[in-house]
């Protein structure tokens, strides 16, 4: 399993690193993405400022697809219900490629 935790979005070249992921994989290894709306704006890679969390994980999606040899891509909100009760936002969302 390899796991890219809030980083995805600073990465100029993803589908070079995915593709990385995927040569260092065994066949069935799991590839978990997570993003959240925390960054830094004069970091990460233009596209992400332009995106909303839906879009965000969509590109995340996008690249699994595009970077074949990926199966079973799956995306989850994971935003905790807790923040919402005391008013506060803090999402998470994750997305999960299995090495084909």
């Amino acid at each position: 399993m390899i796991t890219c935790c809030v980083s995805i979005d600073y990465l100029t070249d993803p589908l070079h690193v995915l593709s990385e992921c995927k040569r260092v994989l065994r066949p069935g290894g799991k590839m978990i993405i997570s993003q959240s709306d925390r960054f830094f704006p004069s970091k990460v890679v233009n596209l992400w400022l332009q995106l909303n969390n839906n879009q965000r994980t969509q590109l995340i999606n996008g690249y699994f697809q595009y970077n074949t040899g990926w199966s079973k891509v799956e995306a989850w909100d994971c935003t905790p219900d807790t923040s919402m009760e005391k008013g506060l936002r803090d999402p998470l969302f994750i997305v999960e490629a299995v090495k084909a």
